[in-house]
């Protein structure tokens, strides 16, 4: 039977947020401790500090790491892949906060990338999330110029490797589209997936990263992540369908009547000004197309080991004048010949419009 837990916090110290977890652990006992390997997966998008709430808090990962091992003895592995920052991702573990927070209670830190990448009814992602038992997935309260809100069914998007996420972005421009194949995407996944998401320090304007922090006071956990992102959605007193996943998940035929959300005092999130907006889809899909970031061989470092090569899941790499050359109209920037690269000799290209968009 599907159950909501909400709570209300004060601060990341309050100790409804830990009855919070320990109540929705206790209500999934068995399934934790039946695992062999879990994946914790928070919202790690890019290198900014815990203060400025683009990512999940560390102290909300501590509270649920000290939590999940009292219901289970499984492995606790935690990983993600943030964005076109991937390659900074030891920068990004340490300025948020997480990589400290897991190290210190001896989780293993996991690369997306270091996982061989799967392709499953025309969606690839990493082989990491089909090796776990559990994904328990802690994504962050967020706006979101695209999507409406970032939450749980969108925050697994970060288990699609290197910069293909880029790439999901550039085949899918429209909000409605995007929407649409990021919940299609999680439904390969959803089966084992478990969630609680953290909005004691929310992101609202322009979201997911440049908007300002908000303090909410809540978090939430269900193993429905429809349902959940729902619930928050009503939480924050927005219509069901506000956020593209969600309004595909209910095109689709998913029933919300059985979500009971309970009255909650929070404060009216700005939203981002792209949804006030209406862009026609030729103008985003033409600007999408600008944006990317495509690995390069640099031939001065190069070794010639053909690692690289060697790795391609779609044999985007060949042999010329000696050196690999990556076809870039064939890759798909799943990135597994710069994470397989001993001498450092792959190097990422990114376009103009990536490089005024994204910070690194």
């Amino acid at each position: 039977m599907r159950k909501l837990f909400t709570a209300q916090c004060g601060s990341y110290q309050d100790d409804s947020l830990n009855e919070l977890i320990d109540l929705y652990f206790e209500s999934e006992k068995d399934r934790l401790a039946s695992a062999s390997e879990i994946l914790l997966k928070p919202n790690l998008l890019s290198a900014t500090p815990p203060e400025r709430a683009v990512t999940t808090h560390p102290d909300f990962v501590r509270a649920v790491i000290a939590s999940l091992k009292r219901f289970t003895n499984a492995r606790i592995m935690l990983g993600d892949s943030p964005g076109a920052n991937f390659g900074k991702y030891e920068k990004v573990l340490d300025v948020t906060g997480v990589g400290r927070a897991a190290e210190e209670a001896g989780v293993k830190i996991v690369r997306v990338e270091s996982y061989a990448p799967v392709q499953r009814d025309g969606f690839m992602y990493s082989s990491l999330a089909d090796e776990v038992d559990v994904i328990i997935n802690l994504p962050k309260i967020k706006t979101h110029s695209l999507t409406g809100l970032t939450l749980s069914v969108k925050n697994l998007f970060g288990l699609i490797p290197g910069t293909a996420k880029v790439g999901f972005h550039r085949k899918y421009p429209s909000d409605t589209e995007l929407g649409a194949k990021i919940y299609q995407y999680f439904t390969l996944l959803g089966d084992k997936t478990m969630h609680i998401i953290d909005g004691i320090i929310a992101h609202e304007g322009d979201g997911p990263s440049r908007g300002t922090p908000v303090p909410l006071g809540i978090a939430a956990a269900c193993s429905d992540a429809v349902g959940l992102d729902i619930a928050v959605t009503r939480m924050l007193g927005l219509k069901d369908s506000f956020c593209m996943t969600t309004a595909e998940a209910l095109r689709m035929g998913y029933d919300p009547s059985w979500i009971d959300v309970p009255e909650t005092d929070v404060p009216i999130l700005k939203i981002p000004l792209s949804r006030k907006m209406q862009v026609p889809v030729f103008m985003k899909k033409f600007v999408a197309e600008q944006v990317y970031v495509k690995p390069v061989v640099l031939k001065d470092p190069c070794i010639k080991c053909m690692l690289c090569k060697n790795s391609c899941p779609v044999d985007a790499i060949s042999v010329v004048n000696s050196y690999p050359f990556i076809d870039k109209s064939k890759c798909i920037e799943c990135f597994c010949c710069h994470e397989v690269c001993e001498s450092d000799a792959v190097g990422m290209q990114r376009s103009w419009l990536h490089r005024m968009m994204v910070r690194s």
